[in-house]
């Protein structure tokens, strides 16, 4: 039996990987993530007793990047500003199936003179009994739009946004989620990274903790035998 990680050591570990990363982002991202040292705060966060749980809030992280193209509307500028809010809360027991109690993450993405603003939200569904949506709610997932958007709802003109569709992904922290971020609005930098050895550990660890345990159990799925099919379809519940 696998000797049990004490609570302490866990709340250290995740904060002294926040503290490596944001060192990271300051000697290789400086040009494009303009606060990396919010995650000091953040692993300092970490270091809190909350009990069995490990709690960090990631707040207004910044990010300014180039314009994709295709962007509507086509005046919209050069430049893109990227906030991101992330709340996390999770179980100090590697064993547990769930990682976490909590997780929100916002992005919200605005043009260079913030006249045009857009979102994007993921978070962990909660799953209780009087829940009575019948649509597809998967375990993590992302949505377009989300809170954010509330302040613009009488001046959307022929746009309309939905709750849904909600997209399944696997769970994400501080790492995997600005490693995503990047791999979508700032290529060159994520490239870059890859190249950065204690960048890439750090990433292979969170992705093994979290990703591993998320894709093993989807496997499942398709063995051989018999499976509890409940668990399986929160993670998906598209599967049939």
């Amino acid at each position: 039996m696998a000797k049990r990680v004490k609570p302490a050591e866990i709340r250290r570990r995740l904060s002294n990987d926040l503290i490596s990363l944001s060192q990271i982002l300051e000697r290789n991202t400086s040009a494009v993530v303009l606060n990396a040292d919010v995650l000091k705060s953040s692993a300092n966060q970490c270091l809190q007793d909350h009990g069995k749980f490990w709690e960090y809030q990631v707040a207004g992280l910044q990010l300014q990047v180039i314009a994709p193209q295709n962007v509507l509307p086509k005046g919209a500028g050069k430049v893109l500003n990227l906030t991101i809010d992330l709340d996390l809360c999770g179980f100090c027991d590697e064993e547990l199936e769930h990682s976490f109690k909590k997780l929100i993450l916002k992005v919200r993405i605005e043009n260079e003179d913030r006249s045009s603003m857009c979102s994007w939200h993921f978070d962990q569904h909660i799953f209780d009994e009087v829940d009575e949506s019948i649509e597809a709610h998967p375990l993590y997932h992302f949505q377009h739009g989300g809170h954010e958007m509330k302040e613009l709802a009488d001046s959307l003109g022929k746009v309309l946004l939905l709750p849904a569709p909600r997209m399944a992904s696997p769970p994400m922290e501080a790492i995997l989620c600005i490693d995503f971020l990047l791999s979508n609005f700032a290529g060159n930098e994520w490239k870059n990274l890859r190249n950065d050895a204690t960048y890439v550990k750090l990433l292979q660890e969170a992705q093994f903790r979290l990703w591993k345990p998320y894709v093993e159990r989807l496997a499942t799925w398709w063995a051989k035998g018999p499976k509890s099919s409940a668990p399986i379809l929160e993670l998906w519940p598209h599967l049939a």
